[in-house]
């Protein structure tokens, strides 16, 4: 299969800001992932490519020729499908040998031998900056700022992936916005940031070639009519207008999906602060809907007024569930992990043990509890299992629309300046797998199956760029007849009647609730009325005990309508109710209930429920297990690998950074103990001697008052490789001319620490080398902090 690539290897240091510091260390740090592999965001980098190109394709149209525009190849915000969206999605830019360093970094940073600080100060460096005063010409006060620098030479790949397959001419207008993409990151006018960018494409034998060089050798932009990009896709679907209807057939038949996110992914909810979007810790639905939908239209000779679109999406005969997230360890007997749901809101915990209790069992109590909020479970007799959906913060700001700008403006911003502003996205992280269900006739599934037949989606906001991409796949070979299998449990298994007899009905909501009132508007309260007349029972016989409840606010987009859609009120996941009735319903007409759901957008996963899979469990007392808590987690083998090239350059890195960090500590330690401190006016003369690199030769041919002083100066060294005891002019000649007395017990300790004994000649290719090409360094680094510390001590 051909892979594009955009290639970007930094000719300076770069600072690819992540938006925040990190107090006491820097003042504004570069984005790294959770290894510590420092990466470059991709809505940047496309934001760059954008602006490159349109310089090049301003250039080309003063020369009369028609390039092809820019909102065509990298979209425009707010466009619906296929008028003008993006043709392409560009990844995160890493580190070309990070696949290489990733596996190893696991083993490594888990073990606790390494941790990502380590990794991301090999890859950087800190800058120190400050505010001069023009006046004086001397440092401002509290201007002293620092910044880490991603260090140049490094080289960066991003995948570009086209969702359909580009011609000559647009890769060759790609390839000459690729060249003039030269400079990116933060202060790109003072020395950072320049870089060379190359579009490459590799063949299914794994052979690169370079596109850039190519195109710029030809010399030529060649123009493009809008249609050749875009007409297919509006052809295809610049109709759907219909949402699915609530009150549809019943539900015969399931097939279960997987969805892996290969990317962040922004699921959007309704929040008040304007400048930061928060999301969703699972996936509607409505996305999976969406999917389902666009790759039908996707295919030739398929367009919205065909009777099969129809009757599977526009009719509600499809329901799609929410996909929540996996078990991170399945069970040992079940080959697929079990799909979680939201945490009943009746189960809670005690502030003092930790100890659970559901009130669906019996009535709270007058002690202090809390909710077991932002998490999902796996729920059994006597048995509550937990955990978190991982999000991560992402900032980023909108570039001022003046092109001569460049940038995005900030104290000096005027409302007429349109200059955008800062905003943030709260994304799930990626490598996270959620699990969800479709539902409907084993006719419609298999339709749906040869439609929707896995690989790779979009899903949620900003797809084109850094979010989104996620890998899709049928756990279920067919459909699956649906008969007892229930959602509380994931439909992973066959059920017997649960239902008690002791005339209380338990509705648990699975998703969120959709109602409206008598008015016909929307309000989140329980439909009494609903749930009565699916039982054949009269209203005025249940009677509502107790609840507990959340809401919140559904939202949405209509992507091809360009539209928003109505923010509407809804009881939340997780909430619980709970019914007293004088005869209990038949237990199959409870189990059809559960198929069901109750509320309205039931295709698009609303409404699900559980029907008294609560209130006999026996949580209460018991304590939570959280199956993504670290020291439950098995510590991973170690590769078995040879251990690549650029693995051992990064342990040596890490390994010389700590020896010369040891070597300081080594040096204000043997300070404290010397006795007799010789005078400041000695000291500075043997840092001259050691500036000038010659110390030895130099102190030899010092008077005898000068000699007799540093032979006076005792120093207590306490370290293998050096005699207990020494004088200061003794210690001089050791180490200058026998550097490996101080360093090689060192090198070795640090060694063992991160290499396993099995990697035996990792081992001595490690030691020798820094010991062959570091000793110097260290013992020039350790005489002077020596030296520094000494004259401390003096005052």
């Amino acid at each position: 299969m051909t892979e594009y690539i955009l290639q970007i290897k930094l000719q300076s240091p770069l600072t690819s800001a992540a938006g925040e510091g990190r107090v006491g260390v820097v003042d504004r740090d570069i984005a790294f992932d959770d290894l510590g592999l420092p990466v470059l965001p991709s809505r940047r980098i496309k934001g760059l490519w954008r602006e490159a190109y349109r310089d090049v394709a301003d250039a080309w149209k003063l020369c009369g020729e028609s390039p092809i525009p820019a909102d065509h190849i990298f979209g425009k915000s707010g466009q619906k499908p296929g008028d003008g969206d993006a043709c392409l999605y560009i990844a995160n830019a890493e580190l070309q040998e990070a696949s290489s360093l990733r596996e190893w970094l696991k083993y490594l940073q888990h073990d606790k031998k390494l941790h990502p600080d380590d990794v991301v100060q090999h890859f950087a460096t800190v800058r120190a900056q400050t505010s001069i005063a023009r006046r004086t010409g001397a440092a401002l006060e509290n201007t002293l700022r620092l910044t880490r620098t991603v260090k140049a030479g490094r080289v960066f790949q991003a995948r570009v992936r086209f969702f359909e397959p580009p011609d000559n001419a647009l890769l060759n207008a790609l390839s000459l916005g690729t060249a003039a993409l030269q400079h990116m990151g933060t202060a790109r006018s003072r020395g950072l940031g320049k870089v060379r960018c190359r579009l490459l494409v590799r063949d299914e034998n794994g052979q690169c070639r370079d596109l850039t060089e190519q195109a710029l050798s030809n010399d030529t932009l060649p123009s493009i009519p809008e249609t050749d990009i875009a007409q297919s896709a509006q052809t295809a679907k610049g109709q759907m207008t219909t949402v699915p209807p609530s009150n549809r057939p019943v539900s015969t038949h399931l097939l279960r999906y997987r969805i892996k996110l290969t990317a962040p992914a922004v699921i959007p909810i309704a929040d008040g602060d304007p400048n930061k979007v928060m999301t969703r810790r699972d996936v509607l639905g409505s996305h999976i809907w969406g999917a389902a939908a666009w790759c039908y239209l996707s295919q030739p000779n398929h367009t919205p007024e065909d009777d099969a679109f129809r009757h599977a999406f526009l009719d509600g005969n499809l329901r799609f569930l929410t996909a929540y997230p996996e078990a991170d360890d399945p069970d040992e007997f079940n080959e697929i992990p079990q799909r979680l749901i939201p945490i009943p809101h009746s189960i809670r915990k005690f502030k003092e043990d930790e100890r659970l209790m559901d009130f669906a069992e019996q009535p709270p109590g007058e002690d202090p509890i809390k909710r077991l909020d932002q998490r999902y479970a796996r729920i059994s007799e006597g048995n509550l299992e937990t955990q978190a959906v991982k999000t991560e913060l992402n900032y980023h700001h909108a570039r001022a629309k003046d092109r001569r700008i460049g940038r995005a403006l900030g104290a000096e911003a005027t409302e007429d300046a349109n200059s955008g502003a800062l905003f943030t996205y709260e994304a799930i992280q990626a490598g996270q797998s959620f699990q969800g269900a479709v539902l409907g006739s084993e006719n419609d599934l298999k339709n749906l199956q040869s439609w929707l037949q896995g690989g790779q989606i979009r899903i949620g906001r900003s797809r084109s760029a850094q979010y989104g991409e996620a890998e899709f796949k049928w756990l279920d070979d067919a459909p699956q007849a649906l008969n007892e299998r229930v959602e509380w449990n994931g439909f992973d298994e066959q059920t017997s009647d649960v239902f008690d007899s002791d005339k209380r009905l338990i509705i648990t909501t699975l998703s969120p609730l959709l109602t409206v009132n008598d008015y016909g508007h929307p309000e989140a309260h329980f439909p009494k009325n609903e749930l009565a007349e699916a039982l054949d029972m009269e209203t005025t016989e249940l009677k509502l005990c107790s609840s507990y409840t959340r809401t919140e606010v559904i939202g949405g987009y209509h992507s091809h309508l360009r539209l928003p859609r109505q923010q509407w009120p809804a009881i939340a996941p997780g909430s619980v109710f709970v019914f007293e009735t004088e005869q209990m319903p038949e237990p199959e007409g409870l189990l059809q209930l559960e198929h069901d759901g109750l509320g309205l957008r039931k295709g698009e996963g609303y409404g699900r429920i559980a029907i008294n899979r609560q209130g006999s469990l026996g949580l209460s007392g018991c304590e939570e297990i959280q199956l993504d808590d670290l020291d439950r987690q098995d510590i991973p083998d170690a590769p078995d690998s040879k251990i690549p090239q650029c693995v051992q350059d990064l342990l040596y890195g890490v390994l010389r950074s700590r020896c010369l960090t040891e070597i300081q500590q080594r040096a204000m330690t043997y300070a404290e103990r010397t006795q007799k401190v010789p005078s400041n006016a000695l000291l500075g003369r043997l840092r001259l001697f050691l500036q000038q690199g010659a110390p030895v030769e130099s102190s030899n041919n010092l008077r005898k008052p000068a000699e007799e002083g540093l032979k006076n100066c005792q120093i207590n060294t306490d370290a293998s490789g050096l005699p207990r005891q020494m004088t200061l002019y003794e210690l001089f000649k050791k180490v200058w001319t026998e550097p490996e007395s101080l360093t090689r017990e060192l090198i070795e300790s640090r060694v063992k620490e991160f290499v396993e004994d099995r990697y035996s000649d990792m081992h001595n290719i490690l030691i020798e080398k820094l010991v062959a090409d570091d000793s110097e360094e260290m013992c020039i680094v350790f005489l002077d902090h020596l030296i520094t510390a000494l004259r401390r001590k003096g005052r």
